[in-house]
């Protein structure tokens, strides 16, 4: 069984081997459940989980106007602008 020490700051270090079978990263937000004796940690990824959702090619090689224009026409459900 893998174990670590809790300092007086109520702080501990999560051993490599269940950081990395739980996949936890820096920055991700640890819950806790506590039931009886016996405590449950989930990882709560936060943000890092929407990695990647947004990415899009449709905007690549346009400039920040040419999206905005774009963005502008498609709002308005049309191809042109009031």
């Amino acid at each position: 069984m893998t174990h670590s020490t809790v300092t007086s700051k109520g702080q501990t270090t999560i051993p490599g081997e269940i950081r990395a079978a739980l996949r936890i990263k820096p920055g991700d937000r640890l819950d806790y459940a506590i039931d009886g004796d016996h405590a449950t940690i989930r990882v709560n990824p936060g943000t890092r989980s929407l990695k990647g959702v947004l990415a899009s090619t449709k905007g690549k090689g346009m400039s920040f106007a040419q999206i905005r224009a774009a963005a502008g026409k498609a709002a308005l459900g049309r191809g042109g602008v009031r």
